[in-house]
């Protein structure tokens, strides 16, 4: 702070405006007073007989009278938020950062017209808030302090001084002239790694109390549904579907804010609530989470089953309806707005949660079913896994074994290599599509030599490949193989689609739910 007053911490022209909140400058400070880290610091050191750098913090000395002068590279929110709170000289009527007894919270409030000698109670008239600006030199903390305060109140306000003033904040300094090494040295520091994500400060804060086996926080949902074969969710899904049953907009809520031991109950909600909905998309020819072409329906299914555990018999089979509509007519990805206006569909009423999703899954003739089975085939996009839907349906089974293909196995290493290439991609008007695409077997053979070397018709037929196809392929009639059996299998997919989509069949809800509703009116 004494380098700031004196215009020596200076900040360099390439950084980026001043972006922090109010709450993260009292976060800073209630690390600090707790005793937490905060991070590390990094300085370039100019001499000071070289061309004065950067600029100096607000209301500092704009040219330093003596001593070498420091850049703030890394750490100018920190050091700009203590400036503000602990160095800065303060103005009637100007927000200032406070420490309140009462509350033991550090809090933004202006000061009133006499200034820092004293300030707008938040409670007890008697008991003011600290301002932080009094707080840095023990001097003026004695100075400050009001006649008659309580001897606890005046030694936790000497205590609050004396955890900032003596805070250990770590520095590196570095020495040289080279402009280019430093700007390196800065795109280092803020473009390598991650930042934290929210299921991150979730585990952090919460999660990491919760442990089962050598599992905790979110990765012991993933264990309550192991034996499904589903595959492993991604925290980030997870911690929507918590949000979603909790009733907090998706994507927004504070994992700060959490009571951890209700958490713990809620994650146990969600966990349960996503058994439910996995055990659904099972059901209904989603076999495993890689080949589950949005993420949204997990979360608005986890909602929908944590609000009704027993759902009608219907209103199943309308879920599966809303979810096929959806996917084929690609309703159900993009924003999370679309996401929000989903799971706020979820709410009390059963009848009324499906009809609306029913609602949001498009008119008929949004459909893409045509488009899906047709085509060229990527499993990296939606209308892929959608294909790979239909295709793990027909039970596939080992070319050379017999044995049937088990989706979990096949997609342990998720989709990379998962369908490959029967004859080379360039090949004419089918190379692209799926009928020039095996599924699923080992990657030591080709899959051209499986299929031709195959005496098991009951395997080759769970391939879409009947014994005409094989033949042609074994005489290097690609073209006849891959037209043949590109008609084939757009039939199988387009009959997978229809059966559950069920485009044009009545879709009100149960008529015991129609008979309630008219009694109630």
């Amino acid at each position: 702070m004494k380098w700031a007053k004196e215009g020596r911490l200076r900040i360099p022209d390439f950084q980026r405006p001043l972006q922090w909140t109010a709450q993260d400058k009292r976060h800073l400070l209630d690390s600090m007073e707790r005793g937490y880290p905060v991070g590390t610091l990094l300085l370039w050191k100019r001499s000071a007989t070289t061309e004065l750098e950067g600029r100096p913090l607000p209301g500092a000395e704009q040219t330093p009278s003596q001593g070498d002068v420091y850049l703030i590279v890394d750490g100018q929110q920190r050091v700009s938020a203590l400036w503000e709170a602990l160095g800065g000289t303060p103005n009637p009527r100007e927000p200032q950062m406070l420490f309140d007894f009462e509350s033991e919270r550090f809090q933004l409030r202006p000061l009133t017209a006499r200034g820092q000698a004293r300030v707008l109670p938040l409670g007890n008239k008697d008991v003011p808030p600290l301002p932080l600006s009094a707080a840095l030199d023990a001097t003026n903390l004695s100075e400050w302090m009001p006649a008659g305060l309580d001897r606890e109140v005046k030694r936790r306000y000497f205590d609050v001084g004396k955890r900032l003033r003596e805070y250990p904040l770590p520095i590196y300094v570095v020495e040289g002239d080279d402009m280019d090494v430093l700007r390196d040295v800065f795109d280092r520091m803020n473009s390598s790694g991650h930042p934290l994500k929210r299921e991150d400060v979730f585990h952090a804060l919460v999660g990491s109390r919760i442990v089962k086996g050598d599992l905790a926080g979110l990765e012991t949902v993933n264990s309550e549904y192991r034996d499904l074969g589903f595959g492993r969710l991604e925290p980030s899904v997870i911690y929507k579907a918590f949000e979603a049953i909790r009733g907090e907009i998706v994507g927004k809520s504070d994992p700060h804010t959490l009571n951890p031991p209700q958490a713990e109950k809620d994650l146990q909600r969600a966990a349960l609530a996503l058994r439910g909905a996995i055990l659904f998309l099972k059901s209904a020819g989603v076999p495993h989470v890689e080949v589950l072409p949005y993420e949204l329906p997990l979360v608005v299914l986890a909602r929908f089953f944590a609000r009704h555990p027993r759902p009608d018999p219907r209103s199943l089979m309308l879920l599966r309806r809303w979810f096929w509509r959806g996917a084929l007519g690609e309703r159900l990805g993009g924003a999370s707005g679309s996401l929000q206006q989903h799971v706020d569909d979820v709410g009390s009423d059963e009848h009324d949660a499906v009809q609306a999703l029913l609602g949001r899954s498009g008119r008929d003739d949004g459909l893409t079913i045509e488009e899906v089975s047709s085509s060229a085939f990527s499993a990296a996009h939606a209308r892929g896994k959608l294909v790979l839907c239909a295709l793990f349906h027909a039970a596939p089974r080992d070319l050379v074994t017999g044995d049937k293909l088990v989706p979990d196995d096949v997609l342990r290493d998720g989709l990379d290599g998962v369908l490959r290439p029967i004859a080379p991609p360039s090949t004419r008007d089918f190379g692209n599509t799926v009928a020039n695409r095996l599924l699923g077997q080992s990657r030591g053979s080709k899959p051209a030599k499986l299929i031709v070397e195959c005496d098991d018709a009951g395997a080759l037929a769970s391939h879409t490949i009947t014994i005409g196809m094989q033949r042609a392929l074994r005489v290097g009639d690609v073209a006849l193989f891959l037209s043949t059996r590109q008609k084939q299998i757009k039939e199988q997919i387009e009959c997978f689609f229809a059966t559950r989509a069920e485009v044009g069949r009545d879709d009100s809800p149960p008529v015991a739910a129609l008979a309630s509703k008219r009694a109630a009116s």
